[in-house]
């Protein structure tokens, strides 16, 4: 562990946060590091634990000292409550001497919410019946990049925002002054995908049995990286289009040439799962369509909210297995996994974000010469998986191999 550099949680169980400050190499359990105290009236009152006998450097326990807040969903919380306790967080920090404060969220709360009616040239606003969409509502990303600023958070630290480059733009305008470190980072989660796909599917010469899609055009970019790190040249790519008929209702169409398709070992692609619709939709309409009919069908999105809905959308008898992160910690929960016990699995990545914040954060490194090319054989050292012993597709000895020739 780097010295000087403490990593907290913005709530006592969180399993997310211990995970990675023990693969931080932070011996100090978070609890004795920092205090999260609720008072009777329910006020949410943070305290870092300084040396009680030093009475010299009062107000100054974390002079000199940085410090990541890990913050994940809870169970017991809200996220408007968790943002609260990140600001009161980042506050102490900074008042009792914290050089920098990085706020590290896998799954940026508000980011979906990038969108105001003033934002003109937002990919889409460009009309005006997308503007009156989002008239009278607050601009919830801006809102929360600029409380955090204000808070004393100097940096956020995100995994695979859907917008990264929207996102980046309102960090820069609400951080003009951040100096050379950049105020955003998201983190991509590309490489991993690739490795995960190289080492757990049966890969014919040059990936000839291998297709990628991106459920719509927003999600094409990554669909893109992932099948480049894998290497397989062979493997064949399709871009659907998604039209919203209403809150719950899409229509999937194509374009282009879906016989590439046909017979292979297709992965669906995206960044989160709220409803499932679209991706039941992409499913369905892969599965069923005479031309393209692969031979199975998996999806990977990396932030699942495990509702429901999400679990009765994606219950489709055509999906073969479905592939998620631990960025959201209940979807580790069995009862809330429910009848996708059979088909899920979870890639925890708690390894892979201690990686990064030794090693691009406080050694300085580029994500992008970290997590490159040559990285991609050995990326599973930054994930375990997690599944049900329901799920009998897997042979455990084999998942949990660290290392699978990969052609």
């Amino acid at each position: 562990m780097a010295t000087g550099t403490l990593i907290v949680s913005n709530w006592t169980d969180a399993s997310f946060g211990l995970d990675v400050a023990h693969n931080f190499g932070q011996t100090t359990d978070i609890s004795d590091v920092i205090s999260l105290k609720n008072f009777a009236n329910t006020e949410f009152c943070p305290r870092f634990l300084v040396d009680e006998s030093d009475l010299v450097h009062i107000g100054a326990g974390l002079l000199g000292k940085r410090v990541y807040i890990i913050s994940t969903s809870s169970p017991q919380h809200t996220r408007v409550e968790l943002a609260t306790r990140n600001f009161l967080i980042a506050s102490a920090a900074k008042e009792n001497g914290a050089e920098r404060v990085v706020l590290v969220e896998p799954d940026l709360f508000f980011s979906a919410q990038d969108r105001g009616p003033h934002f003109l040239d937002h990919p889409q606003m460009t009309t005006a019946d997308a503007r009156k969409k989002f008239d009278g509502q607050p601009f919830s990303a801006k809102l929360y990049a600029r409380m955090l600023r204000t808070a004393g958070v100097d940096q956020v630290v995100t995994v695979h925002n859907h917008k990264p480059e929207v996102l980046a733009r309102i960090y820069r305008e609400v951080y003009h002054d951040a100096g050379e470190q950049p105020p955003f980072i998201s983190l991509d989660m590309a490489h991993i995908v690739a490795n995960f796909i190289l080492r757990t599917v049966s890969v014919e010469k040059h990936g000839s049995n291998l297709g990628f899609v991106a459920p719509d055009q927003g999600a094409a970019d990554f669909v893109n990286r992932v099948k480049a790190f894998t290497g397989l040249q062979e493997a064949v790519m399709v871009v659907l289009e998604k039209t919203r008929l209403g809150q719950r209702n899409v229509e999937i169409t194509s374009q282009e040439d879906l016989t590439l398709l046909r017979g292979r070992e297709v992965f669906i692609l995206d960044d989160m799962v709220r409803t499932g619709g679209t991706i039941a939709s992409a499913i369905k309409f892969l599965a069923e369509n005479p031309v393209s009919r692969p031979e199975n069908i998996y999806f990977y999105c990396t932030h699942t909210y495990i509702s429901p809905e999400g679990r009765e959308n994606l219950n489709s008898p055509y999906l073969t297995e479905f592939i998620t992160t631990n960025t959201l910690p209940n979807v580790l929960n069995r009862d809330d996994q429910g009848r996708l016990r059979r088909k899920i699995v979870v890639m925890k990545i708690e390894n892979w974000i201690a990686d990064a914040l030794i090693h691009c954060l406080e050694e300085g490194q580029l994500p992008s010469e970290r997590y490159g090319q040559a990285c991609v054989p050995f990326a599973d050292r930054y994930y375990r998986l997690d599944y049900s012993s329901r799920n009998t597709r897997r042979n455990r000895s084999v998942a949990n191999q660290l290392s699978i020739p990969l052609r």
